[in-house]
């Protein structure tokens, strides 16, 4: 995410929702569409990628949660602020056999206050695991003279003993092409172990497809993502009504190489899609009409899936409205779990069972992962059914729900009723305490200086200094919704999240 892009930013808007939901994964059941999902762990930081390794155990990378160390930049509005970043990004590994959590390696996690960016995937290429993180924002860290923060705008390898070393400078690949957009930012994100020996990255805030050489940190540009259709005007394309791609999730099916977006704010309903590249570059649409794609996947029956982090209309953000989709080609999507908290990934094992990271912003600790059993087997109800049943009410059906003046002024009390109601002056005076009876029931001094806490007891009682909300980093800038809710989202988030970037991109 960017911390004021999204380098795959996530709102501050699903910050608040979550302040005003229960932390855990909320699932659709009540629609024959979806098996209920049994949570596997939780406790994590803002979960942004999931990963099943060939014995079934799973992996997972949070954004973390900052750190001690501190640097001047901006905020998502533009504002003066302190960064604080540090090595709380965890990766961990849960053992299929028993379920036990172990962190495994650290990754730098960056906070503006508002929002963390950090751990963003993680991939196996011959036994060997890298992962890709917090992105180079300029505009929003100043870069030092040695380049972006430690431990940010590069692709990472795992060692055996935990320790994390830079695979790829993909920052240096932004700095001297800069492909797209006016505002230099990238954001290496969606990552994939081809099966030609090298590792593609989606980059969410160059907003292209980068190839790896793992054994020489050689990196390329493959395919560049041109801006979609917004609906403000964007200082980064010339005022034109543009927002970003941002690219989240790359995945091979079918020989073809496929990936996904999250599109800049404000997020609307239908704008996000997937597209095929071809061999020489070439970017064509595959899967059209969807929303917030955050990852892309291929399941054990060879199908691509995605998952959508949720919905944005113009009542604002939709409770509950991310989801898995089973990706086809055209308009012909397929929901098939709904009801998600804001989910950020999703991976298999070789049954078919799905791996789902849920709750990928919000308060710390509140991230889990949910296991769908049995999932590539699951029907699917078509994309654009299932998001109108999800969508918050029309205007019309509000206002045949309204009561009508008639009924109203059917229930109003008539002045006579009112008159009648009202309580005589003899009545209120007979109510009314007596100056000896007031005197009687006010406290004492002595009983207040008893009843006054102490300040031992205050000092007890004050609550602990608590870490502040983290906010992942996916897509594009922040969009400025056409209502409130929205705006604040953009406003507060202006980059958005996953997101900061673009549109604002």
């Amino acid at each position: 995410m960017n911390l004021r892009t999204f380098g795959v930013r996530l709102l501050v808007v699903a910050a608040l929702l979550l302040g005003m939901m229960p932390a855990q994964a909320l699932f659709a059941q009540d629609d024959g569409m979806a098996m209920p999902g049994e949570v596997v762990a939780e406790g994590l930081n803002g979960p942004m990628g999931i990963l099943i390794d060939p014995n079934g155990d799973i992996w997972v990378v949070d954004s973390g949660l900052g750190g001690g160390e501190e640097v001047d930049g901006m905020d998502f509005s533009g504002q003066p602020v302190t960064i604080q970043y540090g090595p709380t990004a965890r990766i961990v590994k849960i053992s299929a056999a028993d379920g036990v959590t172990v962190d495994v390696a650290a990754l730098t996690s960056v906070s503006n206050g508002t929002e963390n960016e950090g751990g963003s995937r993680l991939a196996l290429l011959d036994g060997v695991l890298y992962a890709t993180g917090a992105g180079w924002h300029p505009a929003v860290v100043p870069a030092t003279a040695e380049g972006p923060l430690p431990g940010t705008g590069s692709l990472w390898v795992v060692g055996a003993d935990g320790t994390v070393s830079e695979a790829a400078a993909i920052w240096q690949l932004e700095r001297d092409n800069n492909p797209v957009s006016a505002e230099v930012d990238t954001h290496p994100y969606g990552l994939l172990a081809g099966p030609d020996g090298n590792l593609w990255v989606a980059d969410a805030g160059m907003n292209a497809l980068l190839k790896v050489d793992p054994a020489t940190g050689a990196s390329e540009i493959v395919a560049t993502f041109d801006p979609i259709p917004g609906v403000f005007p964007n200082p980064n394309y010339d005022g034109e009504m543009l927002t970003d791609a941002v690219p989240t999730g790359v995945a091979v099916a079918d020989g073809g190489v496929y990936v996904s977006f999250l599109s800049g704010g404000p997020f609307i309903p239908g704008s996000a899609k997937v597209v095929s590249v071809a061999e020489d570059g070439a970017v064509s649409d595959f899967a059209t009409g969807l929303t917030m794609l955050t990852d892309l996947r291929t399941g054990p029956d060879g199908a691509l899936y995605a998952t959508q982090f949720g919905m944005f209309t113009e009542q604002g953000p939709v409770p509950g409205s991310g989801a898995v989709l089973r990706i086809k080609e055209g308009d012909a999507s397929e929901i098939v779990v709904p009801g998600l908290m804001f989910p950020t990934s999703i991976d298999f094992n070789t049954d078919g069972d799905a791996f789902v990271t849920v709750n990928g912003v919000g308060a710390p600790g509140s991230g889990q992962v949910v296991k769908f059993a049995g999932l590539t087997a699951m029907e699917g109800m078509p994309v654009a059914e299932a998001m109108a049943a999800m969508a918050p009410p029309a205007d019309a059906a509000a206002a045949e729900a309204a009561p009508t003046e008639e009924a109203m002024a059917e229930a109003a009390p008539t002045e006579e009723a009112m008159a009648e109601a009202a309580p005589t002056e003899e009545a209120m005076a007979e109510a009314a305490p007596t100056e000896e009876a007031m005197a009687e029931a006010a406290p004492t001094e002595e009983a207040m200086a008893e009843a006054a806490p102490t300040e031992e007891a205050m000092a007890e009682a004050a609550p602990a200094e608590q870490a502040p909300e983290k906010m992942p980093v996916t897509g594009a800038d922040g969009g400025q919704a056409g209502i409130v809710v929205v705006l604040l989202l953009v406003a507060a988030l202006a980059g958005v999240v996953f997101f900061g970037r673009r549109q604002t991109a």
